[in-house]
């Protein structure tokens, strides 16, 4: 969460746009101390869930996946299920690390070495989201929609419920 600031500015009347300029300078310096917030530390876990993205869509995998397909739409969807792990992970307060291939190579070869063969594309590099706890790899969106739509996410995370979830109680129903 941003700390609510407070910014005064002593200068003469601004138009509409210089105003609309202003908000969008500070919005932007705002949303850049946001990414650059230290990590949440782990209590105490082992493990960590790393959710592998792509801030930017300057990919070379996805430059090219568009001018082959011709199609925005491609980038619009990963930038949509990358938010969209984020906020599941988030609401449900499973502590991860947001690793951004965009900006940190060490992540993307991280990612790209460590995605098994199986799970690959065709052709080219996997793409982002990927999710793995530590080291070992999860799955991509698809999987994680999948256990999110059965109930499994922690199952799928290789972590254990939390007392009193749907997938706790569907685990004690299996065990009795």
């Amino acid at each position: 969460m941003l700390e609510k600031c407070c910014l005064t500015l002593a200068v003469p009347a601004l138009n509409i746009r210089q105003l609309f300029l202003l908000s969008l300078s500070c919005w932007r310096l705002l949303t850049l101390l946001a990414f650059l917030r230290p990590p949440p530390l782990h209590s105490g876990s082992t493990m960590v869930i790393k959710v592998f993205i792509a801030s930017s869509s300057g990919s070379k995998a996805v430059r090219k996946i568009l001018c082959r397909n011709n199609s925005p739409i491609l980038l619009y969807m990963i930038k949509k299920q990358q938010q969209e792990v984020l906020d599941y992970l988030q609401a449900n307060k499973i502590e991860f690390e947001r690793c951004d291939i965009a900006v940190n190579y060490e992540s993307k070869m991280f990612m790209r070495e460590n995605v098994p063969e199986n799970c690959r594309p065709i052709s080219g590099n996997p793409l982002p989201p990927q999710i793995f706890n530590d080291d070992h790899y999860c799955g991509n969106f698809e999987s994680f929609f999948d256990a999110r739509e059965n109930n499994a996410v922690y199952a799928f995370l290789g972590l254990t419920p939390p007392p009193g979830s749907k997938e706790a109680e569907a685990l004690a129903k299996q065990a009795s």
